[in-house]
């Protein structure tokens, strides 16, 4: 599968998503967002995919939104504001619409791991947020920079960077637009694991070998119960899932 500006890589249980504009550090366009979402829902049907390793070409992973999109008369932003107000407000679903870019990686019954070099700022921090693993370069740089725009983040970091680091710490992320390290990241609860510059795709590779070899069913019910907002439905989500996969394990005898 190749987009103009995303493409997959790989037909094994194993694939890889790349950002593709390494002229431009692989800034994010409403073209990348609607590539993304027909990747999502074209992985999602492949039964073959057990994991997902994010990556963006060349040597950084996504410097965040295409500033030309803030500066463009007729960029999606200035686009947005031109929307007059009502109720319901006709800008919410232009919103949602780029909001499925990330939307689809919550709901994939298969694991992705963000493989972070150089830069993730803005809306790449969160496209490394919206991931379930993130393996990052020790120094690669981390930050929200929607409030230096008078902007806030809505592509998931509001809901998931506060369950990683706690809703004190992610506000204060989200509102300083503060940068962090990989190895700050790894500290904060934010990565899994923080390596030299050169190794970060090579680890992520490794970790993916070793999930993939696992039934795809494991990793799709654990992701679904491990995302339910209260012990209770967790609960309930992982009989269901445990039912499903006891039917379908080769145990022993």
């Amino acid at each position: 599968m190749v987009g103009e500006q995303v493409s997959i890589e790989g037909d094994g249980p194993v694939r890889h998503l790349v950002l593709n504009r390494p002229d431009r550090h692989n800034a994010q366009t409403p073209v990348m967002w609607a590539e993304l979402a027909t990747v999502g829902r074209e992985l999602a049907a492949d039964p073959d995919v057990r994991c997902l390793v994010i990556c963006g070409a060349g040597d950084t992973f996504s410097s965040g939104i295409d500033l030309n999109e803030l500066r463009d008369p007729n960029g999606f932003i200035k686009r947005l504001a031109a929307h007059p107000n009502g109720d319901p407000d006709p800008m919410l679903g232009d919103i949602a619409v780029a909001q499925q870019a990330f939307q689809w990686m919550l709901r994939a019954p298969f694991l992705i791991i963000a493989a972070v070099t150089g830069v993730a700022f803005g809306v790449g921090f969160q496209l490394a947020l919206a991931s379930d693993v993130r393996i990052v370069a020790s120094g690669a740089r981390l930050a929200l920079r929607e409030a230096s725009y008078g902007l806030i983040p809505d592509m998931g970091a509001t809901a998931s960077l506060p369950q990683l680091v706690g809703r004190e710490r992610a506000l204060d992320l989200m509102l300083s637009g503060k940068e962090i390290t990989g190895e700050d990241a790894v500290t904060l609860g934010i990565a899994l694991s923080a390596h030299p510059d050169a190794d970060v795709v090579a680890a992520a590779e490794e970790y993916a070998a070793a999930i993939a070899s696992m039934p795809r069913s494991g990793i799709a019910y654990a992701k679904a119960a491990v995302d339910e907002p209260s012990q209770e439905r967790s609960l309930r989500q992982a009989a269901r899932g445990q039912a499903a996969c006891i039917r379908q394990a080769s145990l022993p005898e």
